[in-house]
């Protein structure tokens, strides 16, 4: 029985250590993940950005308007979370959301940007932009962290930068670890327990058996973590889109959208006061980062609000017409092979 009273705090004490250093690595793989997954979105809305820059300038519009156009885009937007920026390729800021910095040179010792993938490779920022690299990563300056992608554009002097503030994610990761805290806690003690209760009840000849017992208590746990880190992991979904209005960018935020069609490989986005833009994404990549409980993927060319249904009638024998406030340009018809899927998301909303 001593024996068993002093068991108590031996098993606390190591399985303490066993689960606490497992959520270390688990939190820390995750947080990586969403910064790359970061990364990736900084680089494709540069990207965009930048092509979309360089169509103008090739369809004849000079440099003074397409710079004009896209400072008038950006500016007075929020820099607290992320933005985008342009320089020209002598490090001079001609574009931001703040005018105040516009005509700023960047200083040779500005920053540093840091490889995710790779630590040891570093780019200086000024040279970077200096040189129209194409890179990301992370950028470290005095008063806060950020995830910086740049993106050249062809056939002129400058390059498209867009940024996203790390310290403003890691409150959204303080939060998240609370969260996994608790549940560490919560497995933590009570597998402790579970053990001591069974060792009361058992003889020394079974302690091989409980050995067995704790670990598969602890492989469950790491089961656990890993399924919250997948979660962690999924793309984040928007909240607002950037489209084309004629040869201007404007955000339009996803719960003003009516429905959004493809036509002659074209993508179109129609809001609920019937406004009609163009996006340069298919409606795949558009469909992976809408709320699936707001947005239905009703055939190849269309995917519909749920805001914007006026009234669903019944469409042959099998299949459904959805009719839309603002109407739709193409039919929208629910398939026999959709229909159960449609009615369960209709009922959600």
């Amino acid at each position: 029985m001593k024996r068993i009273k002093f068991a108590l705090p031996f098993i606390l004490l190591v399985l303490g250590v066993i689960y606490y250093f497992s959520f270390q690595y688990v939190y820390t793989a995750a947080i990586d993940n969403i910064i790359k997954l970061q990364i990736e979105t900084s680089k494709n809305q540069a990207t965009l950005i930048s092509n979309l820059l360089t169509e103008k300038l090739n369809a004849g519009f000079s440099k003074e308007q397409v710079k004009n156009e896209l400072q008038r885009s950006i500016e007075n937007s929020s820099t607290e979370y992320s933005f985008v920026c342009m320089f020209d390729d002598l490090g001079t800021e001609i574009c931001h959301p703040n005018k105040n910095k516009i005509g700023k040179v960047l200083l040779k010792n500005n920053s540093i940007i840091k490889s995710v993938a790779n630590v040891e490779v570093e780019n200086n920022f000024k040279d970077a932009i200096m040189q129209k690299k194409a890179v990301g990563g992370l950028r470290a300056l005095k008063n806060y962290t950020e995830i910086v992608y740049l993106s050249p554009v062809k056939n002129a002097n400058w390059i498209v930068a867009s940024h996203a503030n790390v310290l403003k994610f890691r409150r959204t990761f303080n939060s998240l670890k609370e969260k996994l805290l608790f549940i560490f806690l919560l497995v933590w003690l009570s597998s402790t327990f579970i053990i001591y209760f069974f060792l009361q009840k058992m003889n020394r000849n079974n302690l091989e058996e409980l050995k067995s017992l704790n670990e598969t208590t602890s492989k469950q746990y790491l089961s656990e973590l890993e399924l919250l880190n997948k979660k962690l992991t999924k793309p984040v979904k928007t909240d607002r889109l950037l489209v084309n209005k004629g040869y201007q960018l404007t955000p339009v935020f996803t719960k003003d959208i009516a429905f959004v069609y493809t036509e002659n490989k074209i993508s179109y986005v129609v809001d609920l006061s019937k406004e009609k833009y163009t996006i340069n994404l298919t409606l795949d990549e558009i469909f992976k980062i809408l709320d699936s409980t707001l947005f239905y993927r009703a055939s190849r060319q269309v995917i519909v609000s749920a805001k914007s249904i006026d009234k669903i009638e019944k469409y042959g024998n099998t299949q459904l017409k959805v009719i839309t406030n603002p109407i739709s340009p193409i039919e929208i018809i629910i398939s026999k092979a959709k229909l159960t899927d449609f009615k369960k998301w209709v009922g959600k909303n």
